[in-house]
């Protein structure tokens, strides 16, 4: 019997009236400042709204139901999880992706949970994926036929889909050769003591 032991929990689903969740964050956009991640990180990628560590752009702006929206899915992760949400509280930026663009393999630890909404995608402006927690993973031969080492799990990001996953995880945008402007929400979950 192979038991597989640590499996990574991704959640991924699209939001049933996302239409409805993307006009009132439509409202906003003309107020949203992006700024070059050069500025903050040493690399200008993609840029990102005003981002400081454990601000909230949705509460700053109104959008308690996108926040709602959030939530509910963020319970039925931790449902699936055998657990329940504990309080906790919500960090969120806005992302913009123009051609030539990308993530760097990077993830959000110690966030609990980190997550991305697609507001705005046609697809085919840069896959987002996974990176293998595991650095050894596919040094010993046999185990080469399931997942080679640094081998990338693609999510090809649909408007209105959701996706979580545990903060630790590695994570990156492939670039957007298209002329399409991809609008991102991303967020974390902090668990309070």
């Amino acid at each position: 019997m192979i038991e597989h032991l640590y499996p990574t929990p991704v959640y991924r689903s699209k939001v049933k009236d996302y239409q409805s969740l993307n006009y009132h964050i439509e409202k906003v956009m003309p107020k949203i400042e992006y700024f070059d991640m050069g500025e903050l990180w040493g690399s200008s990628h993609f840029t990102t709204s005003d981002f400081k560590q454990r601000d909230n752009i949705l509460k700053k702006f109104g959008l308690n139901k996108v926040i709602k929206e959030i939530e509910n899915h963020v319970k039925l992760y931790c449902n699936e999880l055998g657990c329940e949400l504990p309080d906790y509280n919500l960090e969120s930026w806005f992302t913009r992706y123009r051609k030539g663009n990308y993530a760097d393999i990077h993830h959000h630890s110690p966030a609990n949970i980190s997550g991305c909404y697609y507001y705005k995608t046609n697809e085919k402006d840069g896959d987002f994926f996974f990176e293998s927690p595991n650095p050894f993973l596919g040094t010993t031969p046999c185990f080469e036929m399931h997942t080679k080492w640094g081998e990338r799990k693609q999510c090809t990001p649909q408007e209105g889909m959701i996706i979580l996953f545990p903060g630790w995880m590695k994570h990156g945008v492939n670039v957007n050769t298209t002329d399409h402007t991809r609008i991102c929400l991303a967020f974390n979950i902090w668990f309070k003591d």
